[in-house]
């Protein structure tokens, strides 16, 4: 059984909706919260599917954003020995063929890559995507998943540190 690493954006996403992706903010990093979680769990695996069926719309919306729209991240799986680490790239961009961005947040596994590094996404690698329109959450399968695992108080206290909602 291979364990898969999540790494949870919704801490970093503070810093990114409060001042812009790829610009520095002032929330760090290490906030973000790491959850193992089993190759074999398969609500997780079940939105990772589904983030895979519904890629080409969050493709469609990242190629004409419409105003109401922002924050467009994917969640690459990067291979490290018998682990898989799956990390959000934000300032996504999508050339047809690869998307392009840079690592979200420091790597827990995976000591060749680092906060902000440009790396590289194959549509086949991509875990989950995510844009926030209208203040509320699209996308973002693997974290509604993690997020309907927390207990009331831990949504509350995530709730309070993120501006935008899941519903």
């Amino acid at each position: 059984m291979k364990p898969i690493i999540v790494l949870i954006i919704l801490n970093v996403l503070v810093g990114l909706v409060a001042t812009g992706c790829g610009k520095t903010s002032s929330t760090s990093q290490k906030d973000d919260e790491v959850t193992a979680i089993s190759a074999e769990d398969m609500e997780m695996n079940a939105a990772i599917s589904k983030a895979q069926s519904t890629l080409t719309n969050f493709i469609a919306a990242l190629a004409s954003p419409q105003p109401n729209q922002k924050y467009f991240l994917v969640k690459g799986k990067f291979p490290s020995g018998n682990t898989i680490e799956h990390i959000w790239v934000a300032d996504v961009t999508f050339d047809g063929k690869v998307f392009r961005g840079v690592i979200a947040n420091d790597p827990e596994i995976l000591s060749g890559l680092s906060f902000k590094q440009h790396v590289e996404v194959q549509p086949i690698q991509v875990s989950d995507w995510m844009f926030i329109q209208d203040g509320k959450l699209v996308g973002g399968y693997t974290s509604r998943v993690l997020r309907d695992r927390m207990t009331e108080q831990e949504r509350r206290d995530q709730d309070a540190k993120i501006h935008y909602s899941f519903n």
